[in-house]
């Protein structure tokens, strides 16, 4: 009996690792590049947003944009908003015909990963929520009529501890999933509601009765405190397909958020480095693998993490090989 159960065990363990890592890698010729662009990421590297942005819009054709709508940026006082930068934003994305996935919510990508006032420190938990709240209100009421408008994302990675953040309870993300989702029927429009995970660290299933669909990271090599440079070469790209179909029925549509095309910052920082410490984690080399990956991940849609960063390379480090490899990329 026992023998024939460590079979058992033994057979279904060799299944599980031949689906997950058997396969050959196809090129999915209909894939759609994105971007998730950050104003205040591009202006911490002193580059001008717009004119970054308006260059990976033009020369990169990436007009997929996961564009976040920070809390402290547009509410930098309680109750008084302040949507300048957001609607030049979508404005300049409207003109070049793209689409945006816009992300609401506590926390957002880039560091500090929260993105919360100062004014609500002193707040206790009930009022800091409600605060909250009535700023995805006031953003969603601004912008949800906007054609250019596709999705709504809420918070980043909220079950993933990273940055800067007090956690947020699930049951409180859920409520705001919940109440996002009724003010985009107030507007009387159908937005579908995503959240995203990591993709290599988490289970995706955190969120998935309150979600239409969920979008993932993908990173290929990162910095660990234990044992520094690690690379996730061992992962094949049809993985993260093939446990988004087992996971369809509750995760919805799975898309790449979030894929690395840019060095691994330990804290956060991403300036005034030496060219080497960059080099160490992303070259232009890696940059040519990584889109490689992509492309056979078997996704429809892949977001780029890094545009930013490709810009300031170009005009202030005067590295424009990471550009010219996205340019001859993303414009296939």
């Amino acid at each position: 009996m026992v023998k024939t159960f460590l079979l058992i065990i033994l057979a279904l363990l060799a299944i599980i690792l031949a689906y997950f890592f058997l396969g050959w890698p196809m090129r999915d010729q209909n894939m759609i590049y994105g971007m998730t662009w950050s104003g205040p990421y591009a202006r911490y590297l002193g580059i001008d947003s717009q004119e970054g942005l308006r260059a990976a819009l033009q020369e990169l054709k990436l007009t997929h944009v996961r564009l976040p709508a920070y809390w402290s940026i547009i509410e930098p006082q309680q109750g008084k908003f302040d949507f300048v930068e957001l609607d030049q934003q979508l404005d300049l994305i409207t003109e070049h015909q793209g689409k945006v996935i816009l992300v609401v919510g506590a926390k957002q990508p880039r560091w500090p990963e929260c993105w919360i006032p100062d004014w609500t420190k002193n707040m206790s938990e009930s009022e800091r929520e409600q605060a909250q709240f009535n700023y995805v209100k006031e953003v969603i009421l601004h912008v949800g009529n906007r054609s250019v408008i596709e999705a709504w994302q809420v918070e980043n990675e909220p079950e993933f501890t990273f940055g800067e953040c007090a956690p947020l309870s699930k049951s409180f993300i859920e409520k705001e999933m919940a109440f996002v989702r009724g003010l985009d029927k107030t507007l009387n429009t159908q937005h579908p509601i995503y959240t995203t995970a990591s993709g290599e660290l988490s289970s995706w299933l955190d969120f998935g009765r309150a979600t239409d669909g969920l979008g993932i990271s993908i990173y290929r090599v990162v910095e660990t405190p234990l044992i520094g440079t690690f690379h996730y070469s061992f992962l094949p790209p049809w993985i993260y397909k093939r446990k988004a179909w087992l996971l369809r029925w509750w995760t919805g549509p799975v898309y790449v958020s979030e894929f690395q095309m840019e060095p691994w910052f330990k804290d956060g920082s991403a300036i005034n480095l030496p060219l080497e410490a960059y080099f160490k984690t992303f070259n232009s080399a890696q940059m040519k693998k990584n889109f490689w990956f992509a492309e056979r991940t078997g996704f429809e849609r892949v977001y780029f993490w890094g545009v930013e960063w490709w810009y300031w390379m170009k005009i202030k480090k005067n590295h424009p090989e990471f550009w010219d490899v996205a340019k001859q990329h993303s414009t296939l």
